[in-house]
């Protein structure tokens, strides 16, 4: 026998056999994951939830707002999760024993591969439940895959740069935050100014086109407040829309882009939002609004959403 052959002999024997699961088992996995899920979204209809999901949105950036909720409800101290390809590119091992987290990623993208091997199977159009008698549309098939958080390695990374935030000066904001943003502020078509805000930090006027932050504020706390408003602008709010939900949204994606860019968020915490939606596809959609605009703002500050490689995600 060659060489080769000896090798190639000695990978096969090594190779662990993948657990083949019944059509029974296959469907209670699914049930089971979309029952987690709608779990995630009807959390968002209580404070403790949507803190919950905001606060996590600084380490778990590179998944939809579905697949956070996913995650959040399996492991709720979730800070960095990835793939196990991902965390073998990086030399991490995974505890013995350690079961992964359930997200949904489209039967079409890689890894997906790896999933249908260990016997998942697909779920149609969308990892949401629909009701009964709903028509099936074409569309994106998704499948169930594992990740795993940086709690369940043998030994976490001393040094994370996914996790790493900017070291800031007393008072002051990120250097560039001010300007990176009030460039998106003049993109969207409107004036900046500085002045008399009345009993507030800021205001954005969607008539006018104006955007002000008051004055006497330190440097950090304008930049927030700033951030605030270009969300109210990025989300087209307007007179029309529920003052409580236009501030909820505008809110929380400037705690996600405050908590992100390193901006010291202690001095301010996620809006209280018990009560504030009774609908939970509703809230749901707020959700996914407020992690995209934040995104977006993020992005065109320079920092990009975190990847590494595939990381099962469904968008």
């Amino acid at each position: 026998m060659t060489t080769a052959a000896r090798k190639t002999t000695a990978r096969k024997g090594t190779r662990r056999a993948r657990p083949t699961l019944t059509p029974e088992e296959r469907a209670e996995r699914i049930e089971t994951a979309r029952a987690q899920l709608a779990a995630g979204v009807e959390s968002l209809l209580t404070s403790e939830g949507w803190k919950r999901l905001i606060e996590s949105r600084q380490w778990l950036r590179r998944y939809s707002a579905g697949n956070q909720l996913m995650i959040l409800m399996q492991r709720p101290d979730a800070t960095d999760v990835r793939s196990l390809r991902d965390w073998n590119t990086a030399e991490c091992l995974i505890r013995k024993g350690e079961a992964g987290i359930r997200i949904w990623a489209p039967a079409g993208r890689r890894g997906a591969g790896a999933a249908k091997a260990e016997g998942e199977q697909v779920a149609p159009e969308t990892p949401e439940a629909a009701p009964p008698g709903t028509p099936v549309r074409s569309g994106p098939r998704f499948i169930l895959v594992s990740v795993f958080d940086r709690s369940q390695l043998v030994e976490p990374p001393t040094v994370d740069e996914a996790l790493e935030t900017p070291e800031l000066l007393r008072g002051d904001a990120p250097a560039g935050l001010w300007d990176g943003l009030a460039k998106q502020v003049a993109a969207a078509g409107y004036a900046l100014e500085r002045g008399d805000c009345g009993t507030a930090n800021g205001h954005t006027d969607p008539v006018e086109r104006v955007v002000r932050v008051r004055e006497d504020v330190d440097p950090a706390q304008a930049a927030k407040t700033l951030a605030h408003e270009l969300a109210h602008v990025l989300l087209e709010h307007t007179a029309a829309m529920p003052g409580h939900v236009r501030e909820v949204e505008a809110e929380s994606v400037a705690c996600v882009v405050a908590s992100v860019v390193g901006l010291d968020s202690g001095a301010y915490s996620v809006p209280y939002v018990a009560g504030w939606a009774g609908d939970v596809a509703a809230v749901k959609a707020s959700a996914e609004k407020v992690l995209a605009t934040a995104d977006q703002i993020l992005t065109a500050l320079g920092v990009p959403r975190p990847g590494h490689g595939d990381s099962g995600d469904e968008s």
